[in-house]
């Protein structure tokens, strides 16, 4: 027998607020990076803002429906509020079809600063170019797919199979991710680091199944029920799902550019865990074109090494200094892939240069 005055309001409330404030902290955090390291921004930063934007507008809608009735059964609410609620339904599935994909080119804008000057750049622009054609043609279709629009909620016209389209996103949605999330993981595992450094950025990236899970659970728990008569009841999970995905890919994307703040928060302790430092410099491979390939092993796990010229009179205490890395290809670095020695003689002193 259905409890009538059931109420899955205040879960709603307390999971999309936690998850919404998540989201917004996370872009904070991702900003103060940025200014801490003193780099410009770039085009990855700004699309994380406009899937920020959308998250929050998702957040707005839910609030709407919530007051008209979102979490509690039909039967107890007005005509007046079921429409009301079926009318702000129509907003909320055409912003939320523009947020997983503004979310996942903000990542693939990442990748185009991550591995600059390589050929893996070419499956990055084809998927850039695939994921807005699908955001384009999916859009068109969310606000479009009633004629007239106003039949979506008044039910006076013709329209697409809403169950049917909102699964066929829902499935693409989650393919897109797994491939945006993992492509780039073997590329990282065939450039020269130290190997904790590529098991750390692996993992990084590996955190965007979390996004995937729940775009999963999304269509597990919420799609197949579309299309039932107990839509402010049954449709509940929808909406949390919805802010709980779109919040997951913010926080997610968001975390590879913000290892600077975590090394400050954890200090030392972070940095050894993922072998990020040490109070030396460790010997890497060499590669036959160390040069033409540097833009390739910069990342934001790997460090950036200086260049220290140094003489015996000064008795320097360090060979070099270690600096954090940030994803920008626009900052000013020296990458070496092998330790070189020279040593200048004179009939006065001896000085060495050692670049590292």
């Amino acid at each position: 027998m259905t409890d009538l005055q059931e109420d899955f309001g205040p879960t709603l409330w307390v999971v999309n607020t936690i998850f919404i404030v998540l989201a917004t902290f996370a872009v904070i955090a991702r900003f103060g990076a940025r200014r801490l390291r003193k780099l410009s921004l770039g085009a990855d930063d700004w699309i994380i803002c406009v899937a920020l934007f959308w998250d929050w507008l998702l957040y707005g809608i839910f609030v709407g429906c919530r007051i008209n009735g979102l979490g509690k059964h039909r039967e107890t609410l007005s005509p007046e509020k079921v429409a009301t609620f079926a009318e702000l339904l129509y907003f909320f599935q055409i912003f939320y079809v523009l947020a997983p994909p503004t979310v996942k080119l903000a990542l693939l804008f990442l990748y185009r600063r991550i591995f600059e000057h390589s050929s893996f750049l070419r499956i990055v622009d084809g998927m850039i170019v695939l994921i807005s054609v699908w955001a384009i043609v999916m859009t068109f279709l969310a606000i479009f797919n009633c004629k007239p629009i106003s039949a979506f909620w008044t039910t006076e016209g013709t329209c697409l199979n809403f169950k049917e389209f909102a699964i066929g996103y829902a499935i693409v949605n989650i393919i897109s991710d797994f491939a945006v999330w993992l492509m780039p993981i073997p590329r990282v595992w065939n450039i020269q680091l130290p190997k904790p450094q590529k098991i750390a950025l692996s993992l990084i990236f590996a955190l965007g199944l979390f996004d995937c899970a729940a775009a999963m659970a999304r269509l597990l728990l919420s799609m197949l029920v579309l299309g039932e008569y107990d839509s402010t009841w049954l449709y509940a999970k929808g909406y949390m799902w919805s802010i709980i995905e779109v919040s997951t890919g913010i926080v997610c994307t968001c975390l590879p550019t913000m290892r600077v703040l975590l090394k400050t928060a954890f200090g030392g302790a972070f940095a050894r865990i993922f072998g990020m430092s040490s109070g030396k410099v460790s010997h890497q491979p060499s590669s036959s074109t160390p040069w033409s390939k540097t833009n390739e092993y910069y990342n934001d796990i790997g460090e950036a090494r200086s260049v220290d010229i140094f003489s015996n009179t000064h008795r320097a205490n360090n060979v070099s200094e270690l600096h954090d890395a940030d994803w920008d290809a626009s900052s000013q670095r020296i990458l070496v892939t092998e330790e070189v020695n020279i040593e200048l003689r004179s009939v006065d002193q001896r000085s060495s240069v050692k670049v590292a």
